[in-house]
């Protein structure tokens, strides 16, 4: 007979297979009858109770103290033996029932546990990794360790989201602890846009928004609605600067929870409303009480109107705005409030050569020294009383300006350059554009940028009227605009760039040569070959319906005409206009074919079924070399797109996830555009290897992995805020 085992439906192990029908209480008091199903197993296996009478089962009575220890002894046992699980299982049953006995044991549970859970995650799966995760936190509920075990779980399973509540979590109940801010810091950014940190850490920007917002609050604009908040940044300088009411309103929910945790740790009490929705979603008086007399933005992106800044401000201004003052009134205020003068560091004429300076007056010492003290003091608290009636919008307005450039970097991501592949013969090879524009800093980009025309005004964009908000999102403004080239080259994209206007006196610019800013240029890559030359006039069309649009004329002089162009993806462009990978690539199905004409002369010549070819990589050079040299050989592919795109080159080509044959050469791409191991990577070798013929072929057939370390201010203003650069505002 197999020895008597106890099994415990609280366990979450479902060791028992279900034989065990009995229930032990967690909340019966120790001394309290429960009762108790002994189960053991027949020489057959098939379970028989103990004291089976006509075919029911038994029971023993006894406490619930005698069950507990009986369940501790076997957890000692099991110990003894190496039975992780069934360890697990007798201490937590026993922790059921005498739940007095947890904080003895939390540290001897947190062992067995996470020796059990690492077993479970690796050959059970996740899902049941989470079962063993509800079972311990119904046990300790509040364990920090637990808390910080189960984020990383959750984020390695890719519930990043999930993950970073839990990290919270074991931060609040551990601060201090090193390891518990690790994995936050790196959930955090994870969750945050690439571009977020940076903004944070431009003190150009912060101090320009800052200044404006003082301003503004001195003119009486003390309703303040900060729309897209973010962290809260802006919200932090508009109540630290006197509004009576702030509004902080993020859709992202993700971001709303952490504006409310870094509202909390510079702001006591915060003061300042936070609203979990989209502007165009709020209500009045649901969501805020009135309208508000400032609204404060920052949705723009490196086109200036990506984030859809117009349309937000075209619904504040019809519900959430009070209306804008009369155009004189406006004036006259700007006029009579004392200036304040402020260059941007990133501020600069367009023949500027030289880095502007960041200068501040204090705006009392301009009342002070006013032969006229008392009048101006008396025409601003007026116009403070009037300007609490009307709206206002920061930024107040925007100027773009567009120019060409020739950038060996932006061509090599947006079309193929001199490839000397067959089936790209009299084609144009270029990008399939997700977006209207890509964006880079141009003052940082690889090998540099040519100017081939001046910067140009295109248009300029006034937050405040209704009017031209509507202009620009009706195509109204719409033009072609013609540029004059200054220099010969190969004209590889159109340039914007914009001076930010956050009021009459402050302003930042993304212009670059010079430029401190962190903001990105918005890139419209030409996908044509255009070479120009000096003094030619090349007509940009412009187009703006809400986000700006720009394109080359088709029927410019200079384009080299091609018959057909084909669409590809950005990894795919960079892929190919790589030598060293296309020949990398190229060399192994050589090598491939040298090998398959080594077989044996039966395995050569006995083959039934066609050759299977699978390639990974962003453009399959490899395979498609393969199978011109073989002509009883099948292709796959991993992505639909590229299967069409190889149908339009007249190249057939099927998808990897219907293959039912075994293959008999894979070619891999292990690494992403920005030179990471792929996410599933191992999994998808393993799935692949179950597929694989006896004798098939992978190449690559190792990766080498180099590690450096290295110094860069660039990756750590990507990866972690400087309060010195937020006004000593904390941000975490």
């Amino acid at each position: 007979m197999y020895p008597i085992e106890c099994c415990c439906p609280h366990c979450a192990l479902r060791s028992c297979g279900g034989r065990c029908g009995s229930q032990v209480s967690g909340q019966s008091p120790p001394d309290t009858p429960v009762y108790y199903c002994l189960v053991k197993k027949s020489m057959s296996g098939r379970p028989t109770a103990q004291g089976a009478i006509n075919g029911k089962t038994k029971a023993s009575l006894v406490t619930g103290s005698q069950v507990a220890q009986r369940h501790l002894q076997e957890f000692e046992w099991c110990q003894q033996r190496g039975d992780i699980g069934r360890s697990f299982s007798h201490l937590s049953l026993a922790l059921c029932i005498l739940p007095h006995l947890k904080t003895q044991y939390y540290t001897t549970y947190l062992e067995v546990f996470e020796d059990w859970i690492a077993k479970v995650e690796e050959n059970n799966g996740f899902q049941e990794s989470m079962t063993i995760f509800e079972v311990a936190l119904n046990h300790y509920p509040d364990s920090p360790d637990l808390h910080h075990l189960l984020a990383k779980t959750l984020s390695r399973h890719g519930s990043v989201r999930e993950a970073w509540n839990y990290a919270c979590l074991a931060q609040v109940e551990c601060p201090r602890d090193p390891n518990v801010q690790e994995t936050r810091s790196r959930l955090t950014n994870a969750l945050v846009d690439r571009w977020h940190l940076p903004m944070l850490n431009d003190s150009t920007r912060n101090g320009a928004f800052k200044l404006a917002i003082e301003r503004a609050m001195e003119c009486g604009h003390q309703t303040v609605l900060d729309i897209g908040s973010g962290t809260g940044l802006l919200s932090i300088f508009a109540k630290q600067a006197g509004a009576r009411e702030v509004y902080a309103c993020e859709v992202d929910k993700f971001m709303y929870e952490m504006a409310q945790n870094i509202l909390q740790s510079n702001l006591n009490p915060p003061g300042i409303h936070t609203v979990n929705h989209h502007s165009k979603d709020i209500v009045i008086p649901s969501h805020i009480p009135e309208k508000v007399s400032l609204v404060v933005t920052e949705t723009v992106d490196a086109g200036l109107f990506g984030e859809h800044i117009l349309d937000t401000l075209e619904h504040a201004w019809k519900h959430l705005l009070l209306p804008p003052p009369p155009s004189v009134m406006f004036h006259e205020l700007e006029a009579k409030t004392p200036p304040v003068t402020f260059q941007s560091e990133t501020s600069h004429s367009l023949s500027s050569t030289t880095s502007p300076t960041f200068s501040v007056k204090n705006a009392q010492s301009h009342i002070e020294e006013d032969k006229n003290t008392e009048s101006v003091q008396i025409d601003k608290e007026i116009l403070r009383q009037s300007s609490s009636e009307f709206g206002r919008v920061i930024p107040t307005k925007a100027e773009v300006f567009v120019a060409l450039i020739s950038c060996d970097y932006i061509s090599r991501q947006s079309k193929i350059i001199n490839s000397d592949l067959l089936y790209f013969k009299n084609k144009n090879i270029c990008i399939k554009l997700q977006e209207p524009y890509m964006s880079e800093r141009l003052n940082q980009v690889p090998g540099g940028f040519r100017m081939l025309s001046q910067w140009t005004l295109l248009t300029t964009m006034d937050f405040n009227s209704y009017d031209d908000i509507k202009r620009h999102l009706t195509g109204e403004i719409n033009k072609a605009l013609e540029l004059q080239c200054i220099e010969d080259g190969s004209l590889d994209a159109i340039v914007l760039a914009f001076n930010l206007y956050l009021d009459e006196e402050h302003h930042i610019s993304t212009l670059p040569n010079p430029s401190t800013t962190l903001w990105e240029n918005a890139v419209y890559p030409v996908t044509n070959v255009i070479r120009v030359n000096t003094h030619d006039i090349m007509t940009v069309d412009f187009h703006c319906t809400g986000v700006i649009r720009l394109s080359i004329q088709d029927h410019s002089p200079a384009a080299t005409k091609y018959k057909d162009s084909v669409y590809l993806s950005e990894s795919a462009i960079r892929f190919l206009n790589s030598k060293s990978f296309v020949n990398a690539f190229v060399s192994a199905a050589q090598q491939a074919i040298l090998c398959l004409k080594q077989q044996p002369e039966k395995e050569k010549y006995g083959r039934s079924r066609p050759l299977i070819i699978c390639d990974t990589t962003p453009f399959p050079v490899a395979g498609l070399a393969l199978q011109s040299e073989l002509s009883n050989s099948q292709l796959y592919v991993e992505d639909e797109e590229l299967k069409n795109t190889l149908q339009e080159l007249g190249i057939t080509a099927h998808l990897s996830e219907d293959l039912e044959e075994e293959v008999d050469i894979l070619f891999l791409w292990p690494v992403t555009t920005e030179g990471t191991l792929k996410d599933g990577l191992v999994k998808k070798i393993i799935t692949y290897r179950l597929m694989m013929a006896e004798n098939g072929m992978v190449f690559p057939q190792e990766v080498d992995l180099i590690l450096s370390a290295i110094s860069s201010p660039l990756l750590a203003a990507m990866t972690r805020v400087d309060h010195l650069k937020t006004s000593i505002i904390k941000i975490k």
